[in-house]
């Protein structure tokens, strides 16, 4: 085991099964909504051991989060132009324009979590 982990592990037991490519795909999809290591939802399944910790979760993809900022920043000149207007139409017309984006962005953001929204 050098160069990998502690020296003091006391999990080097290994345990294996083979799965179809659907059954593994789900369990996959449950670790990563549940915010754990596979190893860490069999333990939880099998034994009702309570997970150590949630897993590290990657960084936000950048690529989402340019586009979030992208969305953000016409919402809010809409909105300070609409207000600076004095239109109650315009300003109601603007106002569903920034729910539409806000909930596009909402979408993004679980996505970029990994989550369905």
């Amino acid at each position: 085991m050098a160069g990998s982990g502690s020296e003091k592990r006391q999990r080097q037991s290994i345990i294996k099964a083979r799965v179809t490519e659907q059954q593994f795909e789900l369990f996959k999809a449950q670790a990563e909504a549940a915010g754990l290591s596979m190893s860490a939802l069999i333990l939880y399944a099998l034994l009702d051991q309570a997970p150590l910790r949630a897993s590290r979760t990657p960084p936000l993809d950048r690529e989402t989060a340019a586009r979030i900022l992208a969305v953000l920043g016409p919402i809010a000149c809409s909105m300070r132009q609409a207000s600076d207007s004095g239109d109650l139409e315009k300003l109601a017309e603007t106002i569903i324009a920034a729910q539409r984006d806000i909930a596009e962005m909402r979408t993004l953001i679980m996505s970029a979590f990994g989550r369905t929204p």
